[in-house]
């Protein structure tokens, strides 16, 4: 007689920190995950993930957009012309800012997909619990024909 096997059922989809860590490490300026009202509410899993997913496209947007608009200006201040040195001051200085501003723009996004790629590599629940499972039940089986060969019977 086995003992009944019954899958494990978790809530994959939600596979991030609780609300009550995630108010915790949202004050780190660090992090790049969106504080948003919905995350702290009681929400499905399915609209919490789909408010993150929505926050985090509007920052890649938002960030995409400076560094866009960055390379135009820089574009648009590259054009060789008369100018006297007063202009070409104005020019260098605004191309130094917005230089800096697309190098913030680039590290962000840098910075939040290595986030998203360690929340994608830690917050992973399937991959090792169908390796457990596979584990499990490979150990049953072992355990079932040990017995069979001994000839045990428990009940």
């Amino acid at each position: 007689m086995s003992i009944p096997h019954h899958p494990r059922s978790t809530d994959v989809r939600r596979r991030t920190t609780q609300p009550q860590t995630l108010q915790q490490t949202q004050t780190s300026t660090t992090t790049h995950l969106p504080l948003s009202s919905a995350l702290l509410n009681d929400l499905d899993s399915q609209a919490s993930l789909d408010n993150m997913e929505a926050e985090l496209n509007k920052t890649v947007d938002t960030e995409v957009e400076v560094l866009a608009e960055g390379m135009v200006e820089l574009v648009r201040c590259a054009v060789i012309k008369d100018k006297d040195h007063f202009r070409v001051s104005q020019e260098a200085f605004a191309s130094k800012v917005r230089t800096e501003a697309m190098i913030r723009s680039a590290q962000s996004l840098l910075s939040l997909s290595h986030t998203l790629k360690l929340l994608h590599l830690f917050a992973d629940t399937c991959t090792p619990a169908l390796a457990r499972e596979a584990t499990v039940r490979e150990l049953d089986e072992m355990v079932e024909s040990a017995k069979r060969e001994l000839g045990i019977a428990v009940v």
